[in-house]
């Protein structure tokens, strides 16, 4: 009988402590998620896509240096990573949506972050570790972060359609209605690349009240930038947006940087004038076409 009770007890030792090992894997929820975060040194590199939409008119001027057309800059990013990590962590096919203000100038206090429901626990606490990897003193407040579904479509890789289901609608058309691209890649402060590429903001609602973001900003500005990033951009000081003071026009240090890259400067009169062509013209027949 003693032996048998020991089995039986052995048995159900067993049992709990397969259970604890499998609920140590099974990912937190965002509520688990620190509201802010320390960058912890580890090596990190990302490849892929995103977009930004903003209030501001087009050229946007926080990306020379200024400050937001309007005075508020409810700026909005919508990411793709095609290939990256983050130490061990593998972040390939990650997207994400953050919410934030004075999108050129700082990445380091958010007003949301959502991340799709695909991702994992350990995906989203190694991004929030990334972002704040790159503020001056290493780190990143996130009161507002959110696991949702992200439903994104890239139709011939220049219509990007973005939804949060309840929160968010970002249409961004990168080809203007036209057959390609008219607008340049030219130099500008941004956490993820040192080009932008002025694109047609179609679309770009948000409604969450949880995060107190309620706005419609529609028919503003639009950009789209390609990502090659690493951690030793950062470290050695080669991103534009780690010398922006928000003055207006672009720093020395920026326009060091400008000239080893080799990147082409913004003519802001000729890109004002195009995208207000290009609007008047009414060639998009998408939704939100004809908007101011």
């Amino acid at each position: 009988m003693r032996v048998l009770v020991n089995k039986v007890l052995i048995a159900g030792l067993v049992m709990v402590l397969r259970a604890v090992a499998l609920s140590a894997q099974v990912p937190k929820p965002a509520s688990y998620l620190p509201h802010h975060v320390h960058y912890d040194g580890a090596a990190w590199k990302i490849k892929g896509e995103g977009i930004v939409c903003c209030p501001c008119t087009v050229p946007c001027p926080c990306r020379t240096n200024s400050v937001p057309s309007y005075g508020h800059c409810e700026a909005t990013l919508y990411l793709r990573i095609a290939q990256g990590n983050y130490g061990k962590v593998d972040l390939s096919g990650m997207q994400m949506v953050s919410v934030g203000g004075m999108c050129a100038i700082h990445y380091q206090n958010l007003s949301a972050v959502y991340f799709d429901a695909s991702s994992s626990y350990a995906q989203h606490l190694a991004f929030m570790k990334l972002l704040a990897s790159f503020s001056g003193d290493q780190s990143g407040s996130f009161p507002h972060v959110r696991v949702v579904r992200i439903d994104a479509q890239v139709t011939g890789g220049h219509l990007f359609k973005v939804i949060i289901p309840g929160a968010l609608e970002m249409i961004v058309d990168r080809n203007w209605g036209q057959s390609a691209p008219p607008m340049p890649f030219v130099a500008a402060p941004d956490s993820f690349s040192n080009l932008l590429q002025y694109a047609q903001n179609i679309e770009y609602r948000m409604h969450d009240a949880a995060a107190g973001l309620d706005f419609d900003y529609s028919h503003r500005q639009a950009n789209y930038r390609k990502i090659d990033l690493t951690d030793q951009q950062y470290r050695s000081r080669l991103m534009l947006i780690q010398f922006g003071n928000g003055k207006g026009g672009f720093t020395p240090g920026q326009m060091q940087l400008i000239k080893a890259q080799h990147l082409t400067l913004p003519e802001l009169d000729s890109i004002q004038q195009k995208a207000l062509r290009l609007r008047d013209a009414k060639i998009h027949d998408g939704p939100g076409e004809g908007g101011p």
